[in-house]
C-alpha cells in the first residue's frame, strides 16, 4: 500500500516473523512521538491509527532478539491529487481496476502534481509565505500571484503596497514607494478554482506514461520509453513531449530541454 488515508487504520504484517515468537511493535509518529499498535500474535499484524500525516516508522521485535524495521506513509488531509482517480483510471482504460492498483495510483496521480506544475507554475490552489529583504521598491514573487493577503516587515504589517505581473510594490499605483528595513514576508495565494480540461489532459497522460512503464511493462513485452520522445522540464523531470505541448497554453516558465 502506498499511503493510506488521515484518520485511518493501518494495518501492517510482519510477513518473516518466526511463527513462535512473541511480538511486540514499537511506532513512531512523523513528529518522533510514539504511537500506538494493537498487535495480534496469531495473525503477526498490528493495527495503528493513521492520527497524523506523514512518515511513520514500525520496528517489530520478538521475544527471542529479532527486529524487523517497517515504515508507511499517511496523506494529508489534502493529498493535492491534480485529477481525480476516477480520470486516471479512464485515462488508463483500466475500469476494472484492484483495489490493491487503484491505491498505487493515487501515488502516480500525486507524484504527476509538482511535475505538471513545474510546467504550468501553480495550478492548485495553495498558500505561501514569501520572505525578502525589505528596505526596497518591489519584490520579485516566485510565480504570478492570485492574491497577496498580507505584507508586513518584522511582524508589522505594511499599510500601502499593491501587485502587478508577479511584483510586489510599495506605496500605490500613484505614488511608488520603500518598504521598511527589515525582515519583509508576504502571504500569497497561488493557483486557481478549477484545472484547465488541456492540463487535465496532460496529467492523464503522464500518468498514463508511468503506469505503463512502471506497473504494465514486464519481461521482453510491454511499453517501453522512447528517450527522443522526451524532454526535460525546467527542473529535470523527462516527460513526454505530448503533456508538454498540452501545457502550452499555460505554461509560466522557459528552460526546456
Amino acid at each position: 500500500m502506498a499511503a493510506v488515508d488521515l484518520g485511518s487504520t493501518y494495518t501492517t504484517e510482519w510477513k518473516t516473523r518466526p511463527e513462535t515468537a512473541t511480538l511486540t511493535a514499537e511506532v513512531t509518529r512523523p513528529d518522533g512521538t510514539t504511537g500506538t499498535a494493537t498487535v495480534d500474535q496469531a495473525a503477526g499484524t498490528a493495527q495503528i491509527p493513521a492520527t497524523m500525516a506523514g512518515r511513520w516508522r514500525i520496528v517489530w521485535s520478538t521475544d527471542t532478539g529479532l527486529v524487523y524495521t517497517d515504515i508507511f506513509d499517511v496523506w494529508p488531509t489534502d493529498p493535492r491529487f491534480i485529477i481525480s482517480i476516477d480520470d486516471a483510471l479512464a485515462g488508463l482504460n483500466a475500469g476494472r481496476a484492484s483495489d490493491q492498483y487503484i491505491d498505487d495510483l493515487r501515488l502516480y496521480i500525486a507524484a504527476a502534481t509538482p511535475v505538471i506544475e513545474d510546467i504550468t507554475g501553480p495550478i492548485l490552489l495553495s498558500t505561501v509565505t514569501v520572505t525578502a529583504a525589505g528596505g526596497g521598491s518591489s519584490v520579485l514573487l516566485d510565480w504570478t500571484a492570485r492574491t497577496v493577503t498580507q505584507v508586513s516587515v518584522d511582524g508589522v504589517p505594511v499599510a500601502d503596497w499593491y501587485v502587478e505581473h508577479g511584483i510586489l510594490y510599495a506605496g500605490t499605483r500613484q505614488q511608488l514607494g520603500t518598504f521598511p528595513v527589515g525582515t519583509l514576508v508576504a502571504t500569497v495565494q497561488l493557483g486557481a478554482d478549477s484545472v484547465p480540461p488541456n492540463v487535465r489532459l496532460a496529467a492523464r497522460e503522464l500518468v498514463r506514461h508511468w503506469v505503463q512503464l512502471g506497473k504494465q511493462y514486464a519481461g521482453g513485452s510491454g511499453v517501453r520509453s522512447d528517450p527522443t520522445d522526451e524532454v526535460f522540464t525546467p527542473s529535470g523531470f523527462a516527460v513526454p513531449r505530448r503533456v508538454v505541448e498540452l501545457c502550452a497554453p499555460h505554461e509560466q516558465i522557459g528552460g526546456f530541454a
